[in-house]
């Protein structure tokens, strides 16, 4: 099944998760950057919602929804679409690697995108170590 990606997002953070992605993967089609800025009202933010929506549904058998954070109006208005019984699969916390997982997975069903995300999620954060190497005697360069 095919899916179309709506980046949910404050600011501008989902136009440069898709900036990121298509350094990768290309230009991308079937994804759609709306973002919630201080010169957007919620009613403005909710309209190109539904519009990015439909237009991905004219070539897509269900919609996925990358949200920033929960509880945010991004959110908010994502959930009200969810409680319209629009075909979509929403998830809060997006990051660029889940973005290019998805890109790159191909046609997946609803439970394999959930998969997908849920997989991604769980290694896309890490902490970053690192260990220095003990000095020797050998590491000391004579000049």
């Amino acid at each position: 099944m095919s899916f179309g990606i709506i980046l949910a997002t404050h600011a501008h953070i989902g136009e440069a998760l898709l900036e990121g992605a298509e350094m990768l993967a290309g230009k991308q089609d079937r994804v759609k950057a709306l973002s919630l800025t201080e010169d957007t009202s919620v009613e403005q933010f909710e309209a190109q919602f539904n519009a990015s929506y439909d237009t991905l549904r004219q070539s897509c058998d269900f919609i996925v929804v990358l949200c920033d954070i929960y509880g945010g109006s991004p959110f908010n208005v994502t959930s009200r679409t969810l409680l319209s019984g629009k075909e979509l699969i929403a998830f809060t916390g997006v990051n660029l690697p889940i973005l290019i997982d998805l890109l790159f997975s191909g046609d997946l069903t609803p439970d394999e995108v959930r998969a997908h995300v849920a997989e991604t999620a769980s290694t896309s954060i890490q902490e970053v170590k690192v260990q220095f190497a003990e000095e020797s005697e050998e590491d000391d360069l004579d000049l």
